[in-house]
């Protein structure tokens, strides 16, 4: 078992040191020179900043000198000014599907719960942000504002889970520097003023995945008591099940859940005690994913009249395998939700046979498809900036903004190379010490890296990894062996 156990290990952490190092080179040397319009040597500047980057935290870092208090209120400010004052200066406004969201959003505050287009009856999971709009534009009005404040709030969440959550696993140091590159973390700074459910959905999938941690960091047969270690796994079945009601791929974190218990998980018991453990930890989450999912149903049903627990990936695999169109959203797939009649069983089954068609019909056009989609899924960071800039007003800093499109873009792109540099530098970090807690967040991040080669992709869509690559990379500053195996 431990021979198996080991290989497991090795594999998944060399395994995901070939993914990220081909993310590391499409990225610096390809997608973010082309943003640039820069040649492709340019991309030694990326690695170049980010290795400095790297060597100023575990050599020169400054940020050991400042005690916590003062730097968890230092990293709450930096966080809220830069979004704030983008969402002040930048007017986004919502088009494409962030309308529909917003629309549906103002209707429901007005008591119009069954106000949405006509598409969401195929994609349920749309309704649940939009209700939660609902509640925002009920409160304070139905102003963009309001929900783009919401936004804000939602991302120095996510800044503190990881700060807390990086400490608690590898110590202050790592914490102050996760915490600080996610407070500056461009991309994130310009999407706040997109009407989006990414905000919401990323608080609860890191804060489940980070619960993960430490619950498999902490407890034992001796510690594992109703007040903390049963409350946690009742925690991160709850959190998931929110995040999936947002956006349907958090119940990757169940298998992943499933996965580590039943093969890494070690409990000071015997055989049959142990084996106990695991199975009840397993039933835990699930459970409480599956009450929480379905009691939040209830309620939303009665009111739109559409089961909010129902998803399929048949869309998703329909657009995910169109060659021309290279993955990506495209009206000729989009057409198949109007020819059946917004049926929602019917379109993702007949959705399904074309997919399956075209990849069993030529098969050997798979692997171009699946390079083009990883370029466009993890080659760059620009779609704070795109989403952000593409619908605004005419003052004089949007214009000033939107005139130098390449100066964020390379800000976000040299931030996105560090922190997959950094990753990549964590996973032999942990290597070495045989952490074993390194394959959650790996297992997340290979999950969504294969799921993505058969679906629809977009660079957004990489968006739910980010901060917890943040908090892995910042790994290699741990201060503790305490988990190693």
């Amino acid at each position: 078992m431990n021979k198996l156990k080991s290989f497991i290990f090795h594999a998944i952490i060399w395994g995901a040191v070939v993914l990220m190092g081909a993310i590391l080179i499409l990225s610096a040397f390809k997608s973010g020179p082309l943003a640039l319009k820069l040649p492709f040597f340019t991309g030694i500047l990326f690695v170049a900043l980010a290795v400095l980057f790297i060597f100023l935290c575990l050599k020169i870092n400054l940020l050991d000198k400042i005690s916590p208090r003062p730097f968890l209120v230092a990293i709450i400010i930096i966080s809220l000014v830069p979004r704030l004052l983008w969402v002040h200066f930048i007017q986004t406004q919502p088009y494409s599907d962030f309308l529909h969201l917003y629309n549906y959003g103002v209707n429901a505050g007005h008591g119009d719960f069954k106000g949405f287009v006509d598409f969401y009856s195929v994609f349920p999971f749309k309704m649940s942000f939009g209700l939660v709009l609902a509640g925002l534009f009920s409160v304070f009005g139905p102003g963009l504002l309001a929900a783009k404040l919401f936004n804000v709030l939602m991302s120095v969440a996510l800044v503190m889970i990881v700060y807390f959550g990086t400490r608690y696993i590898y110590g202050h140091k790592a914490a102050k520097v996760s915490g600080l590159l996610l407070a500056v973390w461009p991309a994130d700074i310009m999407y706040n003023s997109v009407i989006a459910s990414e905000h919401l959905f990323l608080v609860l999938f890191t804060a489940a995945a980070v619960l993960m941690l430490k619950f498999f960091n902490k407890y034992t047969f001796k510690n594992y008591e109703i007040t903390n270690g049963n409350l946690i796994l009742l925690a991160i079945g709850s959190l998931t099940a929110l995040a999936q009601l947002i956006r349907p791929m958090a119940m990757l974190l169940l298998p992943v859940f499933s996965v580590y218990v039943l093969f890494f998980k070690k409990y000071k018991a015997d055989l049959s005690a142990g084996l106990w453990l695991k199975l009840k930890s397993v039933l835990l989450v699930v459970m409480s994913y599956l009450v929480v999912i379905n009691l939040i149903n209830i309620p939303v049903e009665m009111a739109t009249g559409v089961d909010v627990t129902r998803s399929d990936s048949g869309f998703n695999l329909l657009v995910g395998t169109n060659y021309q169109a290279k993955g990506m959203f495209n009206y000729e797939d989009f057409g198949i939700i109007e020819k059946f009649n917004y049926d929602i069983d019917k379109v993702h089954s007949e959705a399904k046979k074309i997919a399956l068609e075209r990849i069993t019909s030529q098969p050997l056009k798979l692997p171009s498809l699946f390079l083009k989609k990883t370029e466009i899924l993890w080659g760059n960071e620009n779609y704070g900036y795109y989403w952000s800039t593409s619908p605004v007003g005419e003052t004089r800093i949007e214009s000033i903004v939107k005139s130098h499109p390449r100066v964020f873009y390379g800000l976000s792109q040299a931030f996105y190379v560090t922190i997959v540099l950094m990753a990549i530098c964590s996973c032999l970090y942990h290597l070495r010490e045989r952490r074993y807690d390194a394959l959650i967040i790996l297992m997340i991040f290979g999950a969504i890296f294969l799921s993505y080669l058969l679906l629809e992709v977009q660079s957004r869509y990489h968006l739910p990894i980010m901060p917890l690559l943040i908090m892995f990379g910042s790994g290699i500053m741990s201060e503790t062996d305490k988990y190693g195996e």
